[in-house]
């Protein structure tokens, strides 16, 4: 039987990476010893717990650090360091003793270096490559170039989340003559709230709600911009927002107060599942005017959980949200000012988008993202089913 390893090495903190990664190893869990056998390779307190609850045996590992210059040696002398790698790094070791087939990385994040299986890699977007304008971007750009860049040229498999991601990382990394991996298009799905319930918060009677990290590129800044200039018509329009404290929030949190928008503006930090539900629930709609895609995925949350969704025009989030949505230009805080007025003070629009949103979830379930990994892993490792 052939045997497949996972590196688990996300948080819950890490957002939509870590709902991605907890798909796929329930994925790998629910096939285990009926297709392949699954080794799970732990780098962290959550994962080991994880996979004591579920009673799966597991490694202990402490992710190892690469730098630029050993990535760009990895893809150019290949064969050299996937010897090196093997007798040499703990990953190595681990992959020799177990007999390894194919290893999956956790993160996009995560770098797979040469190894002697076959390697997969997630790459949920590659905004270094389009999106320049944004600090965060400018101070992680050698690091996450050289990491995609080098494993384009070893790595056999790449997961990306839509059409649009597939031809982006073509576009950029396709050189004719030169290795490119199989690139299989497995978008994000809407997390499983079925075993989890809501959990109480106090909030307004009405309020939008948006879910993100305090990133410059999340555009929290024409949002609050919107907000004030619908202060004037809605004096109780409300915005709560939740996210783990990133480079922007100081400056978010002085422009509410120069903008006297603290009555109109709550910031409630990282929220539990169950709090992020009952928000959600009970929402007049998500807005979500990030510049990055291909997709996230705060739109599938809310569509599955009876939120209207008002979204960026950016990239694939209008395929990801179809007619269920209503759109905006990021950099028009007019725009997304009349988005939200619309659903705020039309009751049967809200009604109608719930409705196509539920009916446009179902492209994205659980169940469905479950079966296209399985098919991806199946077909990589040549298994038939019978």
């Amino acid at each position: 039987m052939r045997r497949i390893a996972i590196l688990l090495t996300s948080m819950p903190e890490s957002g939509g990476e870590h709902q991605y990664l907890v798909l796929l190893m329930e994925t790998l869990i629910k096939y285990n010893n009926i297709y392949f056998e699954v080794t799970p390779i732990c780098c962290n307190r959550f994962w080991r717990k994880w996979c004591q609850e579920n009673h799966m045996e597991f490694i202990r590992y402490e992710q190892e650090k690469y730098a630029p210059a050993f990535m760009e040696l990895n893809a150019r002398c290949y064969r050299v360091f996937k010897l090196y790698n093997t007798y040499f790094s703990k990953l190595g070791k681990i992959i020799t003793d177990n007999k390894i087939d194919l290893l999956i990385g956790g993160q996009q994040s995560t770098f797979l270096p040469a190894l002697p299986c076959k390697l997969l890699q997630p790459v949920h977007d590659l905004m270094h490559k389009f999106e320049m304008d944004f600090e965060e971007i400018r101070n992680s750009y050698r690091e996450r170039e050289t990491h995609f860049s080098s494993s384009s040229r070893f790595v056999d498999v790449v997961l990306v989340d839509s059409a649009l991601g597939r031809r982006q990382y073509l576009d950029c990394y396709y050189k004719k003559g030169r290795h490119i991996p199989h690139i299989r298009v497995l978008p994000f799905a809407t997390p499983d709230y079925k075993r989890k319930e809501p959990e109480y918060v106090r909030t307004p009677d009405k309020y939008i709600f948006y879910p993100a990290q305090f990133w410059t590129h999340k555009n929290h800044k024409n949002l609050l911009k919107a907000i004030s200039l619908l202060k004037e018509r809605i004096p109780d329009i409300h915005l709560i927002l939740v996210g783990s404290e990133k480079n922007a929030l100081r400056e978010i949190k002085k422009m509410i107060q120069n903008n006297a928008l603290d009555q109109n503006v709550t910031i409630m930090g990282f929220v539990s599942d169950g709090q992020v539900m009952f928000l959600y629930q009970n929402a007049v709609a998500l807005v979500m005017p990030t510049y990055f895609g291909p997709t996230n995925i705060p739109p599938l949350e809310a569509m599955a959980l009876g939120c209207p969704v008002i979204a960026s025009d950016k990239y694939a989030m209008p395929e990801q949200t179809g007619d269920a949505g209503l759109f905006f230009n990021p950099d028009s805080p007019e725009e997304l000012a009349i988005c939200i007025e619309r659903v705020w003070n039309n009751e049967e629009l809200r009604q109608t988008m719930i409705a196509k949103g539920y009916e446009q979830n179902k492209k994205w379930t659980a169940e469905k993202f479950k079966k296209r990994f399985l098919n991806i892993i199946l077909k990589e490792l040549k298994v038939s089913v019978s």
